[in-house]
């Protein structure tokens, strides 16, 4: 496999790729332009920070260091899932990130271990970028659809109660809701699966041939990856709200006050 070498000229020559855009933004608003170098500022010292401990746990190669990974990353999805779900922490944070972590690593060790089987199954060359891939689908999904299952109890609780009424269980009445968080997961990843091979396809094919893969192998990964992606988003879900259950309803079976203030 062909290898390249990145030097400090490599860097200094692929930042001049900004220079164009920058200029533009800062010939037309200079405010805006302020605001753009904040942004890339910030981004450069998450992605330093990031590529630092990324070698560290490559040339270490330790399964319980990329676990680790794992949980740093759920910690933080679980934080942000919280916070642009609008939910309060108490009722959200444990569940989201116990749903995330069991679904993740779940799925992860069902497609490493049963359907890629590569010679070193255990080393975190296929767990991080795997888990990665798995843990960017869950967030962009399952905030939307933790929202939605709240928002439609609090706008229609008309149906929970009738069920409830005839002698249902919480579980069962809940579960049209639950319907509708799972469609509001669902349909934009299967309308997005329509684009994917025109826009998303070609990027990430190319990654996976400049990592080595042959076209036949990258495309197997890529399709894999994306079911497996929405098997863990789905898994995710459930988990979540099935762990808030106790702290998102009141003894009587009401709705607690789950919203947050913002």
């Amino acid at each position: 496999m062909e290898t390249m070498t990145i030097t400090y000229l490599s860097v200094l020559l692929g930042l001049l790729l900004l220079a164009v855009p920058a200029y533009l933004v800062f010939s037309f608003d200079r405010l805006e332009s302020g605001k753009s170098a904040l942004a890339v500022i910030r981004m450069a010292v998450q992605l330093s920070v990031m590529g630092g401990l990324l070698y560290l746990i490559y040339r270490i190669d330790s399964v319980w260091l990329g676990l680790l990974w794992l949980l740093l990353l759920v910690v933080a999805a679980a934080f942000m899932l919280v916070s642009r779900a609008r939910l309060r922490s108490r009722v959200l944070f444990l569940p989201a990130c116990v749903g995330m972590f069991c679904s993740v690593l779940a799925v992860s060790a069902y497609v490493i271990l049963a359907v890629f089987r590569p010679a070193e199954p255990l080393s975190v060359r296929w767990l991080v970028p795997v888990t990665g891939v798995l843990m960017a689908h869950i967030l962009t999904t399952n905030i939307p659809a933790v929202r939605a299952y709240f928002e439609y109890l609090r706008q229609d609780s008309q149906a929970y109660f009738t069920l409830l009424g005839n002698g249902a269980s919480r579980y069962r009445a809940l579960m049209p809701y639950f319907a509708r968080a799972l469609k509001s997961l669902t349909a934009p990843a299967v309308v997005s699966l329509s684009a994917m091979g025109l826009f998303v396809l070609p990027m990430l094919l190319s990654g996976l041939l400049l990592g080595g893969f042959k076209p036949v192998e990258a495309v197997f990964v890529f399709v894999t990856l994306v079911f497996a992606s929405i098997t863990a988003s789905v898994l995710s879900l459930l988990l979540t709200l099935a762990l808030a259950d106790r702290r998102a309803f009141t003894p009587e079976g009401r709705l607690a006050d789950v919203f947050s203030a913002g």
